[in-house]
C-alpha cells in the first residue's frame, strides 16, 4: 500500500515538473519571440524616424504639426533655416514672424489684427470643420539667421487628422518667392513687348508719311527751282531742297542703325580720338545750323582741358553728341546750348545743355524708348535716342537726362577711359 502511494506521488510530481517545465519553455521561447519583434519593430521605428527626418530636412517646404490651440509640436522649420531651436512651444505666428505677432506682447493670436489674420481664419475654420484646406496665398518673414529674416511668397495648405484622439493638423508651407517673380518679371516682360509691338506699329504706320514729306518737299522744290525767276528764289529753292535731303537722310540712317540693333550686328571701330577737337567741330556745325533755322541761339563748346586723346569710337560718339544738338536746337527758341565735356574719375563726362522748353517730370522714364516722341508736332522717327543709348551702353557707359519744364534740359552720357593724352 505504501508502495503504491509512493509511486503515484512520484508520478504525480514528475508529471506537474514537466507541465511546469513545458510552461517554462513556452514562456521563454515566446519571450524571445517577443523580444526579437520588439527589436524588429524598434528597428523599423528607428528607420521610419530617420526616414522621416530625412524627409523634413530635405523637403523645399516647412512643415508643422499644431494642435487646436495653434502650438508647434513639430516642424523642420529650425532645419531648414538653420534658427536656434526654442525650447519653448511657439504658435504659427511667432514661429514664422509674422508682424502683427512679433510687435503684440502676447504673441501670435493677441494681436488687434489677428482676428483678421487670414491664416488663423483658415487653420480655425478647418478646425471647426474638420477638414483641410488647400494653397492658401500669404506674405511670411522666413528667418535666415538668428537677427536677420527675408520677406517670401508662400502657399500654405492644411491636413486635418486625429492622434489619440487629440486634433492635430499639419501645415505645408511652399516658399514660392522666386515662382512669384518670375511670373511678375514675365508680365512686365509681356506689358513691354506689347507696348513695343503698338509703338512699332504706330512707327510703321507713320513711316510713310515721314519719307514722303522730305520726299515731296524735294521733288516738288526741284521743279520750282528750274522755273525760278531770280537767284534769291533759287537759293532759297536750294536750301529747303537740302534740309529735307537731310531730314531724309537722318531718317534713313536712323532705321538702318536700328535693324543693325535688332540684328546685333552695329558695328564699333576704336581709334585715337581728340575730343576737343570734336567738340569744336561739332560746335561749328551745329553754330551753321543753329543760324538757318533762324533762331536766336547761341552755340558754345567747353573744353576744360587743354588737350585730350582716348580711345574710342569717334563715329559713335559724335553720332550721339549730334542727336543731343539736333533736339537741342529743335526745342530752343532762344539762349544757348553748351556742349562740353568733363574729366571725372575713371569716366569722360559729355553733356549738351540747353535753355530750351524742357521736358515734363513724368516723361522722363520714356525718353530713351524706342518709337517715342514726347511731342508729336516736331519732325523726327523717336529713334535718335534710343539708338545712343545703344551705343552708349555697347561702350560700356551710362546714358541720362536731366530736365526741368521751361527751363531747359541736360543729356548726357559718360564712357569709361584710363587717361587723357596729349597730341603727339
Amino acid at each position: 500500500m505504501y508502495t503504491v502511494l509512493l509511486y503515484t506521488f512520484i508520478s504525480t510530481f514528475i508529471f506537474i515538473c514537466i507541465i511546469l517545465l513545458s510552461i517554462f519553455l513556452w514562456e521563454r521561447k515566446k519571450r524571445f519571440y517577443m523580444r526579437q519583434q520588439l527589436l524588429q519593430d524598434s528597428k523599423e521605428l528607428s528607420d521610419t524616424y530617420h526616414i522621416t527626418d530625412a524627409i523634413l530636412r530635405n523637403v523645399h517646404a516647412f512643415i508643422l504639426l499644431i494642435d487646436n490651440d495653434f502650438k508647434v509640436q513639430k516642424t523642420n522649420y529650425y532645419q531648414q533655416t538653420g534658427a536656434l531651436e526654442s525650447l519653448d512651444q511657439k504658435r504659427v505666428g511667432d514661429l514664422l514672424q509674422c508682424r502683427n505677432a512679433l510687435s503684440a506682447e502676447g504673441g501670435c493670436g493677441t494681436h488687434i489684427y489677428c482676428g483678421s489674420c487670414p491664416i488663423r481664419h483658415a487653420i480655425q475654420e478647418a478646425f471647426d470643420q474638420k477638414k483641410s484646406f488647400t494653397n492658401l496665398e500669404a506674405t511670411l518673414n522666413i528667418a535666415t539667421s538668428e537677427t536677420k529674416s527675408v520677406e517670401c511668397d508662400a502657399i500654405i495648405s492644411g491636413s486635418y487628422l486625429l492622434l489619440d484622439k487629440e486634433e492635430k493638423m499639419v501645415l505645408t508651407v511652399h516658399d514660392v518667392t522666386k515662382q512669384k517673380q518670375t511670373e511678375r518679371a514675365l508680365a512686365q516682360a509681356k506689358e513691354k513687348a506689347e507696348e513695343a509691338d503698338i509703338s512699332k506699329s504706330v512707327f510703321l504706320a507713320n513711316m510713310s508719311h515721314e519719307i514722303r514729306t522730305p520726299l515731296n518737299a524735294i521733288m516738288g522744290f526741284s521743279e520750282i527751282l528750274g522755273v525760278a525767276n531770280s537767284t534769291e528764289e533759287k537759293v532759297q529753292y536750294q536750301q529747303i531742297i537740302k534740309m529735307n535731303a537731310e531730314l531724309l537722310l537722318q531718317l534713313i540712317n536712323d532705321i538702318l542703325d536700328m535693324s543693325k540693333i535688332e540684328a546685333g550686328t552695329l558695328e564699333f571701330v576704336r581709334a585715337e580720338v581728340d575730343v576737343n577737337l570734336l567738340i569744336s567741330e561739332l560746335q561749328q556745325l551745329f553754330q551753321m545750323r543753329a543760324a538757318e533755322t533762324g533762331g536766336n541761339i547761341k552755340i558754345l563748346a567747353e573744353a576744360p582741358l587743354p588737350s585730350c586723346l582716348i580711345q574710342t569710337d569717334r563715329n559713335r560718339i559724335s553720332q550721339v553728341l549730334a542727336n543731343f544738338m539736333t533736339n537741342a536746337i529743335k526745342f530752343t527758341k532762344k539762349g544757348s546750348i553748351r556742349i562740353g565735356y568733363e574729366a571725372r574719375e575713371n569716366v569722360l563726362y559729355f553733356y549738351v545743355i540747353d535753355t530750351g522748353m524742357g521736358i515734363a517730370k513724368d516723361k522722363l522714364p520714356e525718353v530713351f524708348e524706342r518709337f517715342v516722341k514726347l511731342n508729336k508736332d516736331k519732325k523726327g522717327t523717336g529713334l535718335g535716342l534710343s539708338i545712343a543709348k545703344t551705343i552708349i551702353t555697347k561702350l560700356d557707359g551710362l546714358i541720362g537726362v536731366d530736365s526741368e519744364e521751361g527751363k531747359g534740359s541736360t543729356f548726357w552720357f559718360t564712357i569709361p577711359y584710363s587717361s587723357c593724352g596729349k597730341p603727339q
